[in-house]
C-alpha cells in the first residue's frame, strides 16, 4: 500500500479531493490532503504567504513518512510538488501532475502560463501586489474549471473558494537534474480543460520524461470524473 499526498491548486482547499479520498482509502492506501496556508481551514493571513509557506507545509508531511510517497499536484500544485521533489528526491515514489503546471528550473507558475495565449478567462484574473492577492471572479468558475460539472455542484462549491496569495504563483522554483530530474513523473492531461488548455499541458509534459495518461475531463477531474482519476492514480503504484 502507498501513501498519497494530494495537493490542491489555486483558490481551492483539501475539500476538492473529497470524492477521490474514499476511493483510494477503500483499497487500503493512506491519504493525506492538507489545506495549504490561507486555504480551507487554515487561517494564515494572506499577506504572509509565500511559495516557501506552501513548500514547508508539504515537506513537513513528507518528512514524517517512513516510506516514499506519491505526491499529487493539481494545477498550481504542480509547482509545489516539483520544488518539494528537489528537496526530498529519495522520499518521493512518483510525482503526479493532474492538469498541473510542470515548471523548468527558474520558472514560476506565471512563467509556465505564458506559453498559453491569453483567454477570456485569464483576462478576468486580478493581481494586487500590495495585498498579495491573486483573484478570479467566482461567477466564471464553472466555465473556467468545472465546465463538465453540473451547475448545482458548482453552486454548492462556491462558498468554499478563497482568495489566492499572489507570491506563490510569481516565485520561480530551483530545480536540478540530479534531484528533481530523477524522480519519476506522471502527467494526467485533461482534454476539455479550459483553464490550462490541452496544448499547454502537452507543451509542458513533452519537455520532461513523463508517463502520460489522458482523461476526457475538464480542469477538475476530482469532481467531473473522480472514478477514472482514481483508476489512473492506482496505476502509479
Amino acid at each position: 500500500m502507498s501513501t498519497y499526498i494530494l495537493i490542491h491548486g489555486s483558490w481551492h482547499g483539501a475539500w476538492c479531493w473529497e470524492k477521490v479520498i474514499p476511493l483510494l482509502e477503500k483499497v487500503g492506501h493512506t491519504i493525506v490532503a492538507p489545506d495549504l496556508p490561507g486555504h480551507g481551514q487554515d487561517n494564515t493571513p494572506t499577506k504572509e504567504i509565500t511559495l516557501q509557506s506552501y513548500i514547508d507545509c508539504i515537506t513537513r508531511i513528507v518528512d514524517k513518512s517512513v516510506s516514499p510517497v506519491i505526491l499529487v499536484g493539481h494545477s498550481l500544485g504542480g509547482v509545489m510538488i516539483s520544488q518539494v521533489a528537489e528537496y526530498y528526491p529519495d522520499k518521493i515514489q512518483a510525482l503526479v501532475y493532474v492538469a498541473g503546471f510542470l515548471p523548468k528550473n527558474g520558472e514560476s507558475m506565471f512563467t509556465c502560463a505564458k506559453v498559453q495565449a491569453p483567454t477570456r478567462f485569464s483576462k478576468l484574473m486580478k493581481m494586487d501586489i500590495a495585498e498579495n492577492t491573486f483573484s478570479f471572479p467566482i461567477h466564471a468558475i464553472k466555465d473556467f474549471a468545472y465546465n463538465l460539472c453540473s451547475k448545482e455542484l458548482v453552486e454548492n462549491l462556491k462558498p468554499r473558494f478563497c482568495i489566492e496569495p499572489l507570491m506563490p504563483s510569481n516565485t520561480p522554483v530551483t530545480l536540478s537534474d540530479d534531484k528533481f530530474g530523477r524522480v519519476p513523473k506522471v502527467y494526467i492531461e485533461c482534454l476539455q480543460d479550459k483553464a490550462i488548455l490541452i496544448e499547454t499541458q502537452r507543451k509542458m509534459h513533452t519537455q520532461k520524461p513523463c508517463t502520460v495518461y489522458t482523461l476526457d475531463s475538464d480542469h477538475s477531474p476530482f469532481y467531473s470524473d473522480p472514478e477514472r482519476l482514481v483508476q489512473v492514480l492506482l496505476q502509479v503504484t
